[in-house]
């Protein structure tokens, strides 16, 4: 039962969402070095599992295209677009993720999605604005 309940694919996207999310926490805080090791086995340790069954190729290729589209809304003038449809992309992603009956819970998909793509738009605003903040300031 354990078992079936951890290699299913709404854990093992929850759980490396969750990872990323520590790894955020350890950029943020450099030197916290739990953090940052707890999400990096968060991220590593269901890959294995999440890659055994048959992965559709654009599932994945949408995944990562709204994952960068929220990582490139810093540098886009329309406000929070980007990010939109990059949590949209992550959400068409994970809710057709595998080619077989085992897909995740399209809810959650959204849910996590919404939550790592708010988190690194920001982030990626947040970085940007301190470097051009910074060479502003630095002679």
């Amino acid at each position: 039962m354990l078992i079936a309940l951890a290699s299913h694919p709404t854990v093992l996207f929850s759980a490396i969402f969750t990872g990323v999310l520590l790894i955020y926490t350890e950029a943020n805080r450099p030197g916290s070095i739990v953090p940052g090791c707890i999400g990096l086995l968060l991220v590593l340790a269901p890959l294995p599992a999440l890659l055994t069954p048959p992965v559709r190729l654009a599932s994945a290729g949408l995944l990562s295209a709204g994952f960068l589209l929220c990582v490139l809304q810093a540098w886009i003038p329309i406000r929070w677009l980007a990010t939109a449809a990059g949590v949209g992309g992550m959400a068409a992603g994970i809710a057709r993720f595998y080619d077989g009956s085992a897909q995740p819970n399209p809810i959650a998909g959204v849910l996590l999605s919404g939550i790592l793509g708010v988190t690194t738009s920001y982030l990626a605003t947040v970085a940007l604005r301190a470097r051009r903040a910074k060479r502003l300031t630095v002679h």
